[in-house]
């Protein structure tokens, strides 16, 4: 409080004022008292020459007793004290009270006298040569039948009246400084009662700047400061509900955009960063954290992005365009949707895009396309042979000897069944791409499984003179899922393993566990497959070496089954493979929460 500067320059004006004040009123009621007290003084010394004029008078004359005038002047002189002094027409002093006449000069050219012969009475202040004092002198002239008789004089010495001055003086000044303290206590006191509220709501006002808008003034004063103060604490709490409501609005927007798979950039006019979300700082491969206030082609050199935003904060139109993105071998395609920003009055303040990654999505559209061209070729190689098969049956029946009808027939045969493995396995991949919350969710014995599709292949195995060993886990592995759906999964890769296994070739079926997930491996010693295929294996029709599959009987969906039999259940489906070695397929499925220890 006592360290405001507005305390202390009201205060200061007001004590300058104060100050001045007492200076100015002490001095003219000094200077109208000096005048009042000589005045008062003259007025004495006046009535005292009066008195004086009529004691004298009869003793003007040449023949009166000087000797008695000279008594008669000093005890009167003693009882008022007052130095009296009676002289004569031409000067010669007849009586004074202090002093012999006669032994006193003449006073016909004292100022007092010399005045008091053409005026009522003369006043002189000089050093009396007698008394060698400072003195004040008032002559007055005595007259009979308008004859001059002398002259009349009192006097005081001025130590006297500058005596009752300074009495007069210390007075006023003592009453005027005690007024001017009290006046500067009162005006202090006033001055930090106005302060007080003022810093009070100073001080509240620079809590509210820095965002503290919880304070709250008690003031209860009826006058301008206090209706201040009112004004103030309602701003304080429109202004917190306000922030409230903004940042709540805020960090519903932050939480939407991040929580957001497209990425979002804003720019301002200068094309300066204003807000980018996760998923954009990811498809730019830039830390948000260092973007804000950046120019948008420091953070990023793609040029169609820099252009879309650039064009958008001066065109007003929303535009649209796509880029291409390379991280090594990965391609992204990324469409750029991109709309300007307005303020409320409707005048463009920046441009926002929105990334919309649709790599995932192009790759769906070529699956699709390529998926509709090798069913469609798939299902037309085998139907055209049957058809070819029965035609030729047909067009040449009475001259086509038995035995070669009974090898069409046994031809038309094997691509029914391949045509029909076809479709079961369409069918197979549909349902597990289109029914899955449909599928049977039992706990299931992994053990179980493997063994039953050891079992059912194993006449595929003896054919090829092939050793199949089965490796079970130390604990049974339970899982919750269908039976027939992981019982083709597990099928299809060992059916893939014989297959491409070479007469006395080896064929592994290991069980084991790594965390909360169960792991069932096929391995073998086949022919292995390339490193550019392994990726695409898993592909609908995608074959390796086609004539050989074809010739092998695969349908190219095998694979493709296995794997959106683990994605069904969160799982997922490993190769490793060395041409030429053999290959390792891994089908990994999370265990039932009895194996993993959790209820």
């Amino acid at each position: 409080m006592l360290r405001s500067r507005l305390l202390w320059k009201i205060y200061t004006v007001f004590a300058v004022a104060i100050l001045l004040s007492a200076v100015i009123v002490g001095s003219l009621v000094i200077k109208h008292l000096k005048h009042d007290t000589h005045s008062d003084i003259q007025n004495s010394l006046q009535a005292q020459a009066a008195l004086l004029a009529e004691l004298a008078t009869p003793y003007f004359g040449k023949f009166s007793d000087k000797r008695l005038l000279q008594q008669k002047v000093h005890a009167l002189g003693g009882e008022i004290g007052t130095r009296l002094t009676v002289i004569s027409p031409d000067g010669i002093v007849l009586a004074d009270s202090e002093k012999n006449p006669q032994a006193m000069d003449n006073h016909g050219s004292r100022p007092e006298i010399m005045e008091s012969r053409y005026h009522a009475c003369g006043v002189a202040l000089r050093l009396s040569d007698t008394l060698k004092t400072q003195m004040m002198y008032l002559a007055r002239a005595v007259y009979a039948n308008q004859e001059l008789l002398g002259y009349v004089r009192s006097s005081l010495p001025l130590a006297t009246i500058n005596q009752q001055l300074a009495r007069i003086r210390w007075l006023v000044a003592s009453s005027i400084g005690l007024i001017t303290v009290t006046a500067l206590l009162l005006g202090f006191f006033l001055a930090r009662h106005f302060i007080r509220p003022l810093t009070r709501m100073t001080e509240m006002a620079e809590a509210m700047a820095e965002g503290n808008f919880d304070g709250k003034l008690k003031i209860q004063r009826k006058d301008e400061v206090g209706r201040l103060a009112q004004s103030l604490n309602r701003m304080a709490v429109n202004s917190r509900q306000r922030l409230e409501t903004i940042n709540t609005d805020r960090h519903k927007l932050n939480a939407i955009l991040a929580s957001m798979t497209e990425g979002v950039v804003a720019v301002n006019q200068d094309k300066q960063i204003i807000h980018i979300n996760d998923a954009a700082a990811r498809l730019l491969a830039v830390d948000p954290a260092t973007c804000f206030g950046r120019s948008i082609w420091e953070v990023s050199r793609r040029q169609p992005l820099c252009d879309i935003l650039a064009s958008d904060s001066t065109t007003l139109q929303e535009t649209k365009t796509s880029m291409k993105i390379s991280y090594g071998t990965r391609n992204q395609e990324i469409e750029i949707h991109a709309a300007p920003l307005k303020d409320g009055s409707g005048q463009p303040v920046g441009a926002m895009a929105v990334l919309h990654d649709v790599s995932e999505l192009r790759h769906l559209e070529t699956v699709r396309r390529d998926f509709v061209v090798n069913a469609s070729h798939e299902l037309k190689t085998p139907i055209t042979a049957i058809r070819g098969l029965v035609e030729t049956i047909l067009d040449d029946f009475d001259h086509m000897s038995p035995e070669q009808q009974l090898l069409f027939l046994q031809k038309i045969r094997n691509q029914s069944v391949r045509l029909s493995a076809i479709v079961v396995d369409l069918m197979a991949l549909s349902r597990f791409e289109t029914r899955d919350d449909l599928m049977l969710t039992i706990p299931l014995d992994l053990a179980d499984i493997a063994t039953q599709a050891i079992k059912s292949l194993t006449p595929s195995a003896e054919e090829k003179e092939l050793q199949l060993d089965l490796e079970l886990a130390e604990i049974p592995l339970e899982f919750i899922g269908d039976e027939d759906a992981i019982t083709q999964a597990v099928t299809n890769l060992l059916d893939n393993a014989i297959k491409y296994t070479p007469p006395h070739g080896h064929v592994w079926v290991r069980l084991r566990t790594f965390g909360n997930e169960a792991i069932i491996e096929v391995a073998d010693n086949g022919i292995g497959i390339e490193p550019k295929d392994q990726q695409r294996i898993f592909e609908r029709f995608y074959r390796v070496d086609k004539a050989r599959s074809r010739e092998l009987g695969g349908t190219g969906l095998g694979l493709a089954i296995v794997r959106h039999i683990a994605m069904v259940y969160r799982g997922r489906v490993e190769v490793e493979s060395v041409p030429g070695r053999g290959s390792t397929f891994r089908l990994i499925l999370p265990l039932a929460p009895e194996n993993t220890g959790q209820k």
